[in-house]
């Protein structure tokens, strides 16, 4: 058993639990915090993560298919995602409704809709971000390793068996069997095209923490792993990213918060003998990864903003009062 993989049946515990409880018993302990939030001394950030998520600056009219919470469980996606999303709704009046696009989603929708991702984009407003597969995506880990102990190589070890993983493809192509990075596929594209040499079992988190450089490729929308390996003690590796979720991946800062490489990963070799040399600069950026990570360690927090997101995108639909979401537009305190 890999003790660094996200707990998956304490999560589905948890879910059924809440869901246990109907959503109006719910309704009568909504979480009192809005009273207070003008006292908090982290109110500004608060908002600012709000308004980040939930970019709509006017107010717009949902779809004809636009769905009522309590049919959440007639969406068609997998149980997580709709575990998830009950997390949060449960708050509200079921008959309100909005629109849901689970999955992978690396497009700007028509209109606006909750999503676990957007591209990132200037245009991407209609993609309200919430916390979806939470389970998998925010998993942080405690590494016993130390950065000076670890191999001068890197490793990337992923499922490329998707024809929307092309990039990862590549990125094979240039580095299996190389000197600077221990690479394989845990399994094979439809037809099985990949080179049989590339298929490896799958890789635990712990054997991939032996490595100072981990490389985290996005698939079909952003790197799953990042979360895990930047609250690792290894660098985490990657090109600027182009799609985002709650972890606000726009916002990362290359050389930073990860050590970027070229999208076409021309660079790899130079970036690992540069950092394998200059220990005190990885050493920095695997802190300045960890004081990232902090921000949504905060488990109260992370359920305020999440419930104002969610406030938000009700009163801007038309379906709550205009003065139920009792804040200011602060949109440039956090609009990259």
């Amino acid at each position: 058993m890999d003790r660094f993989k996200p707990k998956k049946i304490r999560s589905y515990v948890s879910a059924y639990l809440r869901e246990a409880v109907p959503s109006g018993i719910w309704r009568i302990f909504i979480p009192d915090f809005l009273a207070s939030l003008a006292e908090r001394d982290d109110i500004e950030y608060i908002l600012a993560r709000v308004f980040y998520y939930n970019r709509i600056r006017e107010n717009f009219k949902l779809d004809d298919d636009a769905l009522r919470l309590k049919d959440l469980w007639k969406v068609k996606s997998s149980s997580m995602y709709k575990h998830d999303a009950w997390r949060t709704s449960r708050w509200f009046d079921q008959r309100l409704k909005w629109k849901l696009d689970c999955g992978d989603v690396n497009w700007v929708c028509r209109s606006p809709s909750i999503t676990k991702s957007r591209p990132i984009r200037d245009d991407n407003r209609n993609n309200i971000i919430l916390k979806l597969d939470r389970c998998r995506h925010f998993n942080f880990i405690s590494d016993p390793y130390r950065y000076q102990d670890k191999a001068d190589r890197s490793v990337f070890m992923a499922d490329i068996g998707d024809a929307g993983k092309m990039n990862r493809v590549e990125f094979m192509k240039m580095y299996f069997g190389s000197d600077i990075c221990d690479c394989g596929s845990i399994r094979n594209l439809p037809g099985g095209v990949l080179p049989s040499e590339w298929l490896r079992p799958k890789m635990k988190i712990r054997e991939m923490l032996q490595y100072k450089f981990i490389i985290a490729l996005e698939g079909n929308d952003v790197a799953t792993s990042l979360k895990w390996i930047m609250s690792s003690r290894s660098l985490a590796v990657m090109p600027r990213p182009t799609c985002e979720t709650w972890f606000m991946e726009k916002t990362l800062i290359p050389d930073y918060h990860y050590v970027e490489i070229k999208p076409d990963y021309s660079d790899l070799r130079d970036k690992i003998r540069y950092f394998s040399s200059h220990t005190d600069e990885a050493l920095a950026i695997i802190e300045n990864a960890h004081g990232y990570i902090r921000q949504f360690q905060d488990k109260e927090r992370e359920d305020i903003i999440e419930y104002l997101v969610l406030l938000k995108y009700f009163r801007d639909s038309g379906q709550l009062p205009a003065d139920s979401f009792p804040f200011g537009e602060e949109y440039d305190k956090f609009d990259y």
